[in-house]
């Protein structure tokens, strides 16, 4: 087999690749991420305040199909902060579904007011 005709045979394997690839990935839902409709900003901690003790909080959201919250697990980030922000997702509220899902928050505390919430 000479070289052009290699790589005439390689470039068609990699166009029959690509197209698999885009098609399958078009068969496939994408999954998305929940519709937030209430949002409750988690508090500063006083006592964190006063300590100038910035950090970010990721937790995962199981999201009932009502659009309530099941639950909220730490996910990593400065522990110190996850309660706090675990009251305050508590209270969110998600468009409804029909099955049960979950979300990825992050949740960043910077010395000594400001909390910024993704999403």
């Amino acid at each position: 087999m000479t070289s052009s005709n290699l790589f005439t045979h390689a470039r068609a394997a990699l166009c029959l690749a690509l197209s698999f690839v885009f098609l399958t990935a078009g068969a496939v839902p994408q999954e998305t991420q929940p519709r937030l409709l209430k949002k409750v900003v988690p508090a500063y901690p006083e006592i964190l305040k006063k300590m100038n003790v910035s950090g970010t909080v990721r937790v995962e959201v199981t999201i009932n199909p009502d659009g309530s919250v099941k639950d909220v697990e730490n996910r990593g980030g400065n522990a110190i902060f996850v309660d706090s922000v675990a009251a305050a997702i508590r209270n969110w509220k998600y468009a409804p579904a029909d099955r049960q899902h979950t979300a990825e928050v992050s949740v960043t505390f910077t010395c000594c007011s400001t909390v910024l919430t993704k999403p």
